[in-house]
């Protein structure tokens, strides 16, 4: 089906968006007509216009891309516009919106047996009617842009992420170690291992930011003594030792020969390259690629030292042969144990509900698809009931890690193996259900994004959004001027917001706390709202 055909197509289901056979069909479009597939709790469109940034002055120029022959020129010429970009996924991400939001009101209906109210029902009315207009008014946006395309959504997300690997290379091999400038950072954060990755990442953060090499000591490990190098290769071949007479503790000084890092939760100040933040030298490039720019540069990050040693490789290589790893896939990490007390509690129900989702859409295309997850626990029971409950699904693990569920087993190095493996695994599926509240979940999400052009939205989390512990601030822009749900506030189109709480559990529907400029607390629908990517002037002296 050519281009215009299925957009025809997307106009025509949405008349029907109220029925079920609309709401099905639209939903399986969401997830594949597109080069990259959608999923639930997906980020808010981006806005393009930079208005969260930071005025850093730096003495660096802008990275362009490389020079390309004439014929490669004339590809690009064929390129979708960012605003193109911007509509495409816009559309995306409200048709999966229209889904969720009807689908609830279903359920509502059904539990509540006819006892919602008349003016709970109104107002559910008018927004269900106000989805649709915003729905139909995208696509006619989309509808007047048009646009060629071809595989520069491949080969522009190779480019960019080879560009920031070199300067990641460079910046851990400097020229001369015993003069370079160095940023330490110990691994001894007391936590899991998802939490000592999120360390790890903004350390070689502020790294980049203060054009330091990363020195990591990791002597004495929770999961390894003989530390880091136990499984991944070492962050540097040529820098990894540094003069314990000449230690500053951060922020330091420009000329600080050896600045520690301190534990996230006692940064200050804050560095400003730290999640989601993203330089400004690679945003214009990045905000037409992505649908989460901040997630796709943490992920790079984790490329770079998410490296195995020979014996871990080939840990890998027999468990992918072993289980039969295959697409398509979904992968589902329940986590239970030391969660218990720290979220909400999921039952596998819960989690196969949105894996049926995705194979009901695969299967409107091919009716005789496997079902295949690959499942990730710290509770063996959980291996037990979903091989009992769901027969029809061929379920892969890493059987290693089903008898690690004891917190004195959990920080050893055999621990430490058999989760990596499950990391590798979830990572390489096509969509995961997950819990954003763990770690584990969200650096899944992360490590997914340096696999594929676009994985913004290849997720559906259980119980809050995205977010990384001490992130910056986060806003939006309000698209159309309307009224807030749950308050007598009438929000201005154009408005800006910032998310009062990174920690609040989504509610029915997605509405998210906000603060707007008066100060007021209001819950707003992600349909309604833009996302402001924070672009900050920072940039690597390692640019080509």
């Amino acid at each position: 089906m050519t281009y215009v055909q299925t957009l025809r197509q997307l106009m025509v289901s949405t008349g029907g968006l109220v029925s079920g056979v609309g709401i099905t069909t639209l939903f399986f479009l969401a997830l594949n007509y597109s080069p990259q597939t959608k999923g639930y709790w997906s980020p808010r469109p981006l806005g393009f216009q930079e208005v969260h940034s930071l005025n850093i002055t730096s003495d660096q120029g802008v990275g362009q891309r490389s020079v390309i022959n004439e014929t490669a020129a004339n590809i690009y010429d064929c390129e979708p516009t960012l605003d193109f970009e911007v509509t495409r996924r816009q559309v995306e991400t409200n048709l999966r919106d229209a889904w969720f939001f009807f689908s609830d009101l279903q359920k509502q209906l059904h539990l509540n047996k006819g006892k919602m109210s008349q003016e709970e029902f109104n107002k559910n009315q008018n927004e269900g009617a106000e989805r649709i207009r915003v729905l139909q008014y995208d696509l006619w946006r989309l509808s007047q842009m048009g646009g060629k395309k071809g595989s520069w959504r491949e080969r522009e997300a190779t480019e960019l992420s080879e560009e920031i690997q070199r300067r990641l290379y460079r910046l851990q091999h400097p020229p001369d170690c015993t003069t370079a400038k160095k940023l330490l950072c110990d691994l001894d954060t007391p936590c899991g291992l998802g939490c000592q990755f999120h360390h790890l990442i903004h350390c070689f953060m502020a790294a980049y930011e203060t054009h330091r090499t990363l020195v990591l000591n990791s002597t004495g490990w929770r999961y390894s003594p003989k530390g880091w190098e136990t499984v991944f290769q070492p962050f540097s071949e040529t820098c990894t030792n540094y003069s314990k007479a000449n230690i500053t503790y951060w922020p330091g000084k420009s000329d600080s020969p050896t600045i520690r890092f301190p534990p996230s939760y006692i940064m200050n100040p804050s560095p400003n390259m730290l999640p989601l933040a993203i330089p400004r030298d690679i945003s214009k490039r990045l905000l037409r690629l992505h649908g989460n720019p901040g997630v796709w540069w943490m992920g790079q990050f984790i490329k770079y030292f998410f490296k195995f040693q020979p014996n871990m490789q080939e840990t890998i290589s027999k468990t992918e042969k072993s289980i039969q790893f295959e697409h398509p896939i979904v992968g589902v990490h329940v986590r239970r144990t030391d969660k218990r007390t720290e979220t909400s509690y999921h039952n596998v129900e819960e989690y196969m509900e949105q894996v049926e989702e995705y194979f009901a859409g695969l299967q409107l295309l091919d009716p005789n698809v496997t079902r295949r997850i690959y499942l990730s626990s710290d509770e063996p029971k959980v291996y037990e009931e979903m091989e009992k409950k769901y027969p029809h699904y061929k379920i892969l693990y890493h059987r290693k890690h089903v008898q690690v569920d004891q917190d004195i087993t959990r920080f050893t190095v055999t621990s430490l193996r058999d989760l990596v493996v499950d990391i590798y695994f979830l990572a390489r599926t096509d969509y995961i259900v997950v819990t954003f509240t763990s770690n584990i979940g969200r650096l899944v999400y992360e490590m997914m994004q340096t696999l594929n052009h676009d994985a913004s939205a290849k997720f559906y989390s259980l119980d809050k959004g995205f977010y990384s512990h001490s992130q910056r601030p986060n806003f939006s822009r309000v698209r159309f001027t309307h009224q807030a749900r749950r308050a007598n506030v009438t929000l201005q189109s154009g408005e800006k917001l910032m998310m009062s709480s990174y920690h609040y559990s989504f509610a029915k529907n997605r509405y998210l706390p906000y603060v707007n400029t008066r100060k007021k607390t209001v819950f707003v629908a992600s349909y309604m709202l833009e996302n402001i990517v924070d672009v900050v002037n920072i940039s690597s002296p390692y640019l080509r």
